[in-house]
């Protein structure tokens, strides 16, 4: 006998409600309100980019160059990739800052992080930029660096659509007097490897290296200064168990834990943190404490799910027309499954552009590859 129509939306509602059920068992503290979880996530959006990612692009960079000065013959291009979740704009944009009044001149290829809206235009605005005059060689014949800091934002996957990419390539290979600085995520470059060879003429493109517990726990110690805990879970400075060393043993594990969670990403790892935080108990002036992080359970997905969120990992962040323009398929089409992702919390929307949370982002790599998508992990 044939299924009763209604038994996927009931296995579905079965589902959610033992997930919640879970996690009221296992999570009894109350969460932080909605605007003060916001005004957190701001304030880590604001923080610097993390000094060991910073450090490792400049000296590779530094390295890479001096070759280059002293063998024109060497690689003239440099690639550093990082996750889907975690984009090398701002990165690249800080070491290059760092980078102001050493010897090589440098400007940005394309500074803008996102896609003009019409997409027939996403290779044109590439193509256009490569064929302005390059900026001139330093003074005593000191070679220009160009940077380009977002090359997943410079193509979209449909016919044609990586044609900018393309001329990238050959002007790059082309003017050797210049040395030229390219960011991203290794998920689009697998992609470009596939429909265009790209890695056959450039060097081993360079990932970002994953941070440990102690760089995590440093880089978020302002925000964590800021809720009155004197490290990420422990308690506030001179209070009960400050300078306990099982206490520190207990925060270094905590944060070997959390690395571990987020495969050493700054971006994964503080959304996990983000989320862990709770109001303590017994307080009545807003103080907070921290639940051991845990990556979030996948809800069940469909086909056309994992399509969608494969191509918006691919493309790092995508307008919604983008989106359907790329999966061949028409705009209400996709609407329904877009807004049933965005409830259940997989992706999220910020300046009309949407991506994927970065605290999924481990799960959904396993659940892509179970069901034989390509993935940009090694």
């Amino acid at each position: 006998m044939a299924p009763p129509l209604f038994d996927p939306v009931r296995a579905r509602l079965d589902s959610w409600f033992a997930r919640r059920k879970s996690q009221l068992v296992d999570d009894p503290l109350e969460p932080l309100p909605r605007e003060r979880s916001l005004a957190l996530q701001r304030r880590v959006a604001a923080l610097d980019v993390p000094t060991p990612l910073r450090t490792f692009v400049g000296e590779r960079l530094t390295e890479a160059l001096a070759a280059w000065r002293s063998d024109r013959e060497a690689a003239n291009v440099m690639i550093v990739l990082s996750r889907p979740v975690e984009p090398m704009a701002p990165v690249i944009e800080a070491v290059l800052t760092d980078w102001d009044g050493r010897s090589t001149p440098c400007r940005a290829l394309l500074p803008c992080r996102h896609r003009p809206q019409d997409p027939a235009a996403i290779p044109r605005m590439l193509t256009a930029a490569l064929e302005e005059p390059l900026p001139p060689a330093g003074s005593e014949g000191k070679a220009a660096l160009l940077s380009l800091a977002n090359l997943d934002q410079c193509f979209l996957r449909c016919i044609d659509g990586w044609s900018g990419i393309e001329r990238l390539r050959q002007v790059a290979l082309e003017h050797r007097d210049r040395f030229w600085l390219l960011g991203c995520n290794s998920w689009a470059w697998k992609f470009l490897d596939h429909v265009s060879q790209i890695s056959s003429y450039f060097p081993d493109a360079t990932t970002l290296p994953p941070l440990d517990g102690p760089a995590l726990a440093e880089w978020l110690a302002p925000v964590a200064a800021d809720l009155g805990l004197s490290r990420p879970g422990a308690p506030a400075a001179g209070g009960p168990g400050s300078g306990d060393p099982a206490v520190t043993d207990a925060e270094a594990d905590q944060w070997s834990q959390l690395a571990e969670l987020a495969a050493g990403s700054s971006r994964i790892a503080a959304e996990l943190w983000l989320e862990a935080l709770r109001l303590a108990p017994d307080s009545d002036a807003g103080a907070v404490c921290l639940q051991r992080p845990a990556l979030p359970d996948l809800p069940t997905l469909t086909d056309e799910d994992r399509y969608l969120l494969h191509s918006l990992l691919i493309h790092g962040t995508m307008r919604r027309d983008h989106l359907a323009f790329g999966l061949g398929l028409p705009s209400h089409r996709l609407q329904p499954r877009i807004h049933w992702l965005l409830g259940e919390g997989l992706i999220e929307t910020a300046a009309g552009e949407l991506s994927v949370r970065p605290s999924h982002f481990p799960c959904l790599v396993k659940e892509l590859a179970d069901n034989n998508f390509f993935t940009g992990e090694a």
